[in-house]
């Protein structure tokens, strides 16, 4: 993961990241949460349900994909937010950083490279969890899953977050960690580096993420970037 003497590269411009799986290993928290949670409305969820239809999608969304036409999309959108509510109450103490990701984050912050954060799930969680791991200041735009209309794999929300950064989508470099999120950075024309946190690292590469990491430890973010941007 070293620099190329030969070959001379510029930090990307900007850079993007997901939140859920990339700066916190909360899959887990989240799949004991909708286990409990959906009992209350007949939802059966396995591991191989949540990594297959839920993780890096929206709840409406999944919802609809796996029970059609049991809601309405009003009644979606209320099950979701008592779901996040559920989580933010019961399981989000059990949330913690992926190894490296705040040194990361504020080194990227320090090298003045802007930063945001595209994440599904909702405002209130995003600024939860970035206020607990203390970071919420290094990043310049924030857009979460109801913010755009169409839900990951769709490439709206880091479209949406390089316009707010205002920086072309192919300038930037976006850290995801599931196989939906991605491929909506790659069909946003983004460079993506992919954490193999909940997902084996070939399926990540075999949707077009350019590098997959375990986590950040140690990772030098210069380095990465001038990587990333080959």
């Amino acid at each position: 993961m070293g620099w190329d003497p030969q070959t001379e590269v510029t930090l990307v411009p900007a850079v993007i990241f997901d939140m859920d799986g990339v700066l916190v290993d909360s899959n887990p928290a989240h799949f004991k949460a909708w286990q409990d949670f959906g009992q209350r409305y007949g939802i059966e969820i396995d591991e191989e349900i949540y990594h297959k239809y839920i993780n890096g999608r929206r709840n409406d969304e999944f919802l609809e994909e796996l029970y059609p036409g049991r809601w309405s999309e009003e009644e979606r959108l209320r099950i979701s937010a008592e779901k996040e509510a559920f989580f933010r109450e019961h399981y989000v103490k059990d949330v913690l950083p992926v190894p490296g990701a705040v040194a990361f984050v504020e080194n990227l912050a320090r090298l003045g490279i802007p930063l945001a954060l595209a994440t599904s799930a909702p405002k209130e969680n995003a600024e939860l969890i970035t206020g607990r791991l203390g970071i919420a200041r290094c990043f310049s735009a924030m857009v979460t899953g109801h913010e755009v209309k169409a839900a990951k794999p769709d490439p709206a929300i880091f479209l949406e977050a390089a316009r707010r950064l205002g920086v072309p989508p192919s300038q930037c470099v976006v850290f995801e960690d599931s196989p939906a999120g991605v491929a909506a950075a790659v069909r946003a024309g983004a460079r993506c580096v992919a954490l193999a946190t909940s997902v084996p690292a070939e399926k990540l590469l075999a949707e077009g993420a350019r590098l997959a990491l375990a986590d950040f430890e140690g990772v030098d973010a210069e380095a990465l970037l001038e990587q990333a941007a080959r």
